[in-house]
């Protein structure tokens, strides 16, 4: 009896996925509203940029649907917080597929990214357009509906590295992680990059994210004498690493990746971010972007929201235009393999983030990076070196 139990519970489980996979993907311009998901860790440590990449695709249908919507159909956003967790992000899209949704346009973490997409592929190859997640992984499972509007690790891992090098004059490095996705496909490809520059790596180890003091890990790095500590992970452990490295006062400097950029680091850090042994790499997130597209941006996100948008804010926002966009050249279908096909034909030439195409993988192909660190009271980042064909120059 237990088993028929089972069984019929796990039948009907698997009916409803298919109704909600199904409602999700007509292949009509006909009436109603079309459902798009956002992902991304709405409550937790990483709240703020998780929120901020929901409020920029809740603002970006808000100005798609202002404009007509799609053949005179409108836009609803549908949210599902996967908290940065695998098993919150697979049942996030398994939620958000019974909900009728055409794609998924969000996403913040790898670790819960990359298992949603794999429900998404077996679910019918829904789009799935991330914003901010990085893992290489995401792009090279083969799968024809992912699409990222940001840069990869493996691209990102050697500017970094070469920032170090030729920047801060590095000739060995530290490499500390966390263990998560994202902070440890950047810690292996960076410490690939450094035994090609020629850098070499004295410590090679992770932390665990959300303790109280790090001072101990801190001074272990010390004793392997390094120039620089590269720090992968995310903002919280970076803004606590960034307090104690300022008290202890060590012989290297202290550089993080872009998840450290967050403007959230300060309320951890302080005025100890502003130190000038601390640098920040990153890509150009939005508190780095000037143009007029991202300036009406910002001006909208904070008067709507009363605060500044996050790292992603302009990639999330961009990224729901892609999928607006591959929508009307489709003809308004939602059917996913036609609406892929569209994604991946999709030219932007002034987005908010600059000019956006996708290769055959699904990934942008001429990336950007910058260097930052913080001046001021109250600090706030500021660009201090910008990488261009290779090579790093004083940011103007």
């Amino acid at each position: 009896m237990i088993k028929r139990r089972l069984l019929v519970t796990s039948l009907a489980a698997l009916a409803l996925l298919v109704i909600g996979a199904c409602g999700s993907s007509s292949t009509s311009g006909g009436g109603g509203v079309i459902k798009v998901g956002i992902t991304g860790p709405f409550t937790g440590p990483y709240a703020d940029p998780g929120s901020a990449i929901r409020n920029a695709g809740e603002l970006a249908i808000e100005d798609i649907n202002a404009a007509g919507g799609i053949n005179g159909r409108m836009l609803q956003a549908v949210a599902q917080d996967d908290a940065c967790d695998a098993q919150q992000g697979t049942q996030a899209a398994e939620k958000l597929l019974t909900l009728g949704i055409v794609a998924i346009v969000g996403g913040y973490c790898s670790g819960a990214s990359i298992p949603e997409s794999d429900i998404l592929h077996r679910s019918g190859d829904l789009p799935f357009i991330t914003a901010a997640s990085s893992n290489p992984k995401f792009t090279e499972q083969g799968y024809d509906n992912v699409f990222r509007m940001v840069s990869r690790d493996d691209a990102e891992a050697p500017a970094d590295v070469s920032f170090m090098k030729d920047w801060l004059k590095a000739k060995s490095i530290a490499i500390m992680h966390d263990n998560t996705t994202y902070a440890k496909g950047v810690a292996d490809s960076a410490k690939t990059a450094a035994a090609a520059a020629g850098v070499t790596v004295t410590y090679f180890d992770a932390i665990t994210p959300g303790q109280k003091d790090y001072t101990a890990a801190l001074v272990k790095v010390g004793t392997t004498h390094p120039d620089v500590l590269f720090y992968t992970g995310y903002y919280p452990e970076f803004g606590l690493l960034a307090k104690e490295y300022v008290a202890l006062s060590p012989s290297y400097k202290l550089n993080g990746d872009s998840a450290c950029a967050d403007p959230s680091v300060i309320k951890v850090a302080g005025a100890a971010v502003t130190n000038p042994g601390i640098t920040i790499n990153t890509l150009p997130t939005t508190q780095f972007i000037h143009n007029a597209k991202n300036d009406k941006l910002v001006s909208s996100y904070k008067s709507k929201y009363g605060k500044e948008p996050g790292d992603y804010s302009s990639y999330e926002y961009d990224g729901m235009m892609v999928l607006a966009q591959a929508l009307k050249d489709n003809g308004g279908k939602t059917e996913a393999k036609s609406l892929n096909a569209a994604i991946h034909k999709v030219q932007i030439a002034d987005g908010t983030t600059g000019n956006i195409a996708f290769d055959n993988k699904g990934d942008r192909p001429t990336p950007q990076f910058l260097a930052v660190h913080a001046v001021g009271n109250p600090p706030q980042f500021q660009p201090i070196a910008i990488r261009k064909s290779g090579t790093w120059v004083a940011s103007s």
